[in-house]
């Protein structure tokens, strides 16, 4: 996604730091990822509500009644009709809907260790679709189609949390500090609460924006309290009833904050934390199935010689448990005893291997029964041009 930049480059100089423009010439280079073909499937086919597509343009407030019908579902007439009309249609959590953009946020998910969402944003010629503004999440914006020119201000808050969101009555922009314009294939990363704004050429734009919502050492720290409460009463009594009397010893309030934070420092257990964030990174950040009806069609024959792929972009962990192993899948845990240890390992490790390559089975009907399993669960397609497709 940043090539030529390398990974380490980008988080030593950039990553909540500094914006990162990446220019190209390659106008397709991601165009394998979105189309306005898309767009219009979406938009024709799939009866989108009001918050998944939303009409902006600049300061201009446009009701949703303008682009909704009777049943309050987008009319793609009367959003085509807005766009004619100099405004930006965006296209919100999209990655929900389209493979392509759900394997990217999948992988992404994976690398940052964080959520990952897409919103696309299609402008007109020579139009702006939202005034300068600031993000709670950091972004990268993919030029897919059309050109944008980018404005980028002066910090007014550095790596906002969640509740700290951009207010346009308080927040106005600072000086601008760097202006650039973005082609197609080209993309920059922009930290969260940096102002930015962008405006359309002269032929319509295409973008994507991937926002990043991290885990912050905030996020970390309060649920990292949340879980000692629970095991030290200590931390779950009533402040002093006279706290708010005026009289109170400001030396007591001191004494009693030291005491409850040595109680943290002492009795928490932030493993458990880090289990429960990690958690939440594997069972986030999934791929689209968009083949789980005609996966039963298929020849479901599992033979020695039948090859089998892990389903692209899907994250999972296996963890031991006891003598046996746990594999954490879509948020959901499968167990497998001593025996199959070894097998399982292989399969998780394994890009492509066919059902006689499993070790450690007792014997071959050992080992299509836990293939057909991990089938079942999701893990395991069927490697392409190895299956027929009947509707007997």
């Amino acid at each position: 996604m940043i090539a030529p930049i390398t990974a380490d480059s980008f988080e030593r100089n950039h990553f909540e730091r500094t914006p990162c423009v990446i220019e190209r010439t390659d106008a397709d280079y991601y165009a394998g990822l979105l189309t306005v073909d898309d767009l219009d499937v979406a938009l024709g086919t799939h009866n989108v509500r009001p918050g998944e597509v939303a009409v902006v343009r600049g300061k201009e407030d446009i009701p949703r009644s303008t682009y909704t019908d009777d049943a309050g579902v987008v009319d793609p007439i009367g959003i085509a009709r807005l766009f004619d009309e100099g405004a930006t249609i965006t296209f919100n959590q999209f990655h929900r809907r389209i493979p392509t953009l759900g394997d990217l946020c999948s992988a992404l998910g994976k690398v940052f260790s964080s959520r990952l969402q897409t919103n696309i944003y299609l402008t007109p010629p020579d139009a702006q679709g939202f005034k300068p503004h600031w993000d709670t999440h950091d972004v990268f914006v993919l030029q897919v189609a059309g050109r944008k020119q980018w404005s980028v201000y002066d910090a007014k808050v550095t790596l906002p949390l969640k509740g700290q969101g951009f207010d346009p009555e308080r927040d106005t922009p600072g000086e601008v500090t760097t202006e650039f314009e973005l082609g197609p294939g080209s993309a920059v990363y922009i930290p969260r609460g940096l102002m930015h704004s962008a405006r359309s050429t002269s032929e319509a734009s295409l973008h994507i924006t991937l926002g990043i919502t991290a885990f912050t050492w905030t996020d970390f720290l309060v649920e990292t309290v949340a879980a000692t409460a629970l095991r030290e009463p200590a931390l779950r009594h009533a402040l002093p009833l006279r706290f708010a009397d005026g009289g109170f010893p400001p030396e007591e309030r001191e004494r009693l904050v030291r005491e409850k934070l040595e109680v943290l420092v002492t009795r928490c257990v932030p493993a458990e934390v880090w289990e429960r964030f990690r958690n939440d990174v594997l069972a986030l950040n999934a791929p689209l199935f968009t083949d789980v009806l005609s996966s039963r069609l298929r020849d479901q024959s599992i033979g020695q010689a039948s090859r089998w792929t892990r389903r692209r972009g899907l994250r999972v962990d296996l963890r031991s448990r006891g003598e046996g192993c746990v594999l954490f899948l879509l948020g959901k845990e499968v167990q497998f005893p001593p025996v199959m240890r070894q097998a399982v390992e292989f399969i998780v490790k394994s890009d492509s291997f066919v059902t006689a390559d499993v070790p450690k089975c007792p014997d071959d009907e050992g080992k299509t029964v836990l293939v057909r399993r991990l089938v079942r669960e999701g893990l395991l397609q069927h490697a392409k041009g190895t299956e027929s497709i009947s509707c007997r």
